[in-house]
């Protein structure tokens, strides 16, 4: 349940806290007063759309925090396996909006994302607005109704989405046989294309890395040539200096003339006499070199195009040698499954038959399951639309089939037939029912449902919408009857109503010459009373308070007699 809600900055609202009990909440006020605003902070600290120009005038940003209590054991677990955060007593959620945009979002503390946060408050809240009206007249949103009443047909749901999900796969299987001769033929032609173009290619593993090496080696063939010549020069006799070779023999003839006094000596000379080989080598190579090096301008031209062709087929078909040798096998394989796919065609059309059948066997199961589902879930309203002052009410299900062979919601189409009055024929419901009837028809199916879902705090905007006189005092004692089992939060102008409720909220603006503000205030006694005597139009004077006191105290007798 919610504990407490506080708001900052939210249109009217500077500053306001709300604390609920467990039971029936009522918030009522003057039209403009700012009721509107507390529903619209709580859809956005719930997950709900972040408008911008919520924010109060003159601020920069604007936060809703709410706090839960008592959570049941099925909605902590829900938590900890979305979030990995464990709920012990509270949760905690934070939400805030500036001016740029910016959001941030908090459960616990944590920073989570937005849709998080509203999948979790799923679990927590039903906000049940004018809008609901419409959707339970929408044949998607009552199919769903159906099946949670049924408890059962969540898991046969999944298994058709699953038998669904291999069929796709078939089908993905046959796309890659080619499907109809045309296309197979078309396929075949792309593939045979595609790989004689990278065999004939004939690109060797390490092909690219080497021609850019030789090509890196060619662009540089004026220095490489200079520093061979000027290397080769070094080691040659000129007409100014002796060479290298010539200083180095004449070290080794004087080393030599002492080389039999010590050993020391010899050793320079082997040592020196070793370089002068070694030295000659160099010579020789250097001069084969610059021989050599000769630019071939035919081989540069040659390398240049070869390479712009690899990379071109790298381009098309993955970016490197590796990605295009795997694209080459697969589509190999993929080659072979075509000419070769006759049977293997074969075998999988008779597999995806097979699924079709058995998803059409459940999608039957599905909706058996659904006509029964429906028969109660009517009749259950029908009780309680008795209770709710329309004893000659009737719902029923007209059930249709889809065209189509299978659907992830199953086979069925259903739309709700409704009569309020004795002897008149069922129609569909968005045809005939009225306004005060539509609340009605809302506020049973939410006790019914109500039975069978995890939620533990419904929020009603306007639900006394088309309400008045005895229907009124009857909505009252239905909401204090699901407050039972439920928290319940409505926004109301009906004295019934309030006078029903658990916790009376008033919320009331103010004007100081500058500016407005709306404010909460919890009601109770005299205070209580006189917020009954307005909404019952009569004027705060001690015959107002005393009808209205008069109002509280049987609505106080009905709440103690279903505690009883």
């Amino acid at each position: 349940m919610i504990q407490t809600i506080k708001i900052e900055n939210v249109a009217l609202i500077s500053s306001a806290t709300l604390n609920f009990t467990n039971l029936l909440n009522v918030i009522s006020g003057e039209t403009g007063a700012g009721k509107s605003i507390m529903l619209d902070a709580l859809s956005f600290v719930f997950g709900g759309r972040a408008d911008k120009s919520l924010i109060r005038s003159g601020e920069s940003k604007m936060r809703v925090e709410a706090i839960f209590t008592n959570l049941t054991q099925k909605q902590k677990d829900f938590v900890l396996n979305e979030l990995n955060i464990d709920v012990a007593d509270e949760l905690f959620l934070f939400r805030e909006l500036d001016l740029s945009g910016k959001n941030i979002c908090k459960i616990n503390g944590e920073l989570v994302p937005v849709n998080m946060v509203k999948k979790i408050c799923l679990m927590l809240v039903d906000i049940h607005g004018q809008s609901e009206h419409l959707a339970i007249l929408n044949n998607d949103y009552q199919l769903q109704i159906i099946d949670l009443f049924s408890k059962t047909a969540s898991g046969v749901l999944q298994k058709i989405a699953g038998k669904i999900d291999q069929i796709k796969s078939v089908e993905s299987q046959i796309k890659l046989l080619g499907g109809n001769e045309s296309e197979k033929q078309n396929l075949i032609d792309l593939y045979s294309y595609q790989i004689n173009e990278i065999k004939n290619a004939n690109i060797g593993a390490t092909e690219y890395e080497d021609l850019l090496a030789e090509k890196k080696e060619m662009q540089q063939f004026e220095h490489i040539n200079n520093a061979l010549k000027i290397s080769y020069e070094a080691g040659e006799r000129n007409s100014f200096n002796p060479s290298a070779m010539e200083n180095i023999n004449a070290s080794l003839k004087a080393l030599q003339s002492i080389s039999d006094i010590n050993g020391h000596y010899q050793e320079l000379y082997n040592r020196l006499n070793s370089l002068s080989i070694e030295l000659a080598d160099i010579n020789q190579t250097i001069y084969n070199d610059l021989n050599n090096n000769v630019f071939d301008e035919q081989r540069f031209n040659y390398i240049d195009q070869r390479l712009d062709y690899i990379k071109s087929l790298f381009r098309k078909y993955g970016g490197s040698y590796a990605s295009m040798n795997e694209y080459l096998n697969t589509t190999c394989q993929k080659l072979d499954n075509l000419t070769n796919s006759a049977q293997k065609y074969a075998e999988l059309n008779e597999t995806k038959a097979k699924l079709i059948e058995q998803t059409q066997a459940l999608q039957q199961s599905l909706t058996k399951i659904r006509l029964d589902s429906a028969k109660k879930l009517c009749a259950r309203i029908g009780e309680e639309l008795k209770f709710l002052g329309m004893p000659a009410a009737r719902m029923d299900v007209e059930f249709s089939t889809i065209s189509e062979p299978y659907s992830y919601t199953g086979a069925d189409r259903v739309e709700f037939m409704f009569s309020s009055n004795l002897g008149f024929e069922l129609k569909p419901l968005n045809k005939v029912v009225s306004g005060g009837e539509m609340s009605r028809v809302m506020l049973a199916y939410k006790i019914v449902v109500g039975e069978v879902d995890d939620i533990s705090t419904i929020i009603f905007d306007e639900v006394d919408s088309g309400l008045s006189g005895e229907i009124a005092s009857v909505v009252a004692k239905y909401l204090a009857r699901l407050s039972i089992n439920k928290q319940i939060i409505a926004i109301s102008h009906l004295p019934q109503i309030c006078a029903m409720a658990d916790n009376n909220i008033k919320v009331y603006k103010l004007a100081n010459g500058k500016t407005t503000n709306t404010f909460t205030e919890q009601l109770t006694g005299e205070k209580l009373l006189t917020e009954i005597a307005r909404l019952m139009g009569a004027e705060a004077n001690e015959k107002g308070l005393v009808v209205s006191a008069d109002l509280k105290q049987k609505s106080s007798a009905y709440k103690q007699s279903l505690n009883k």
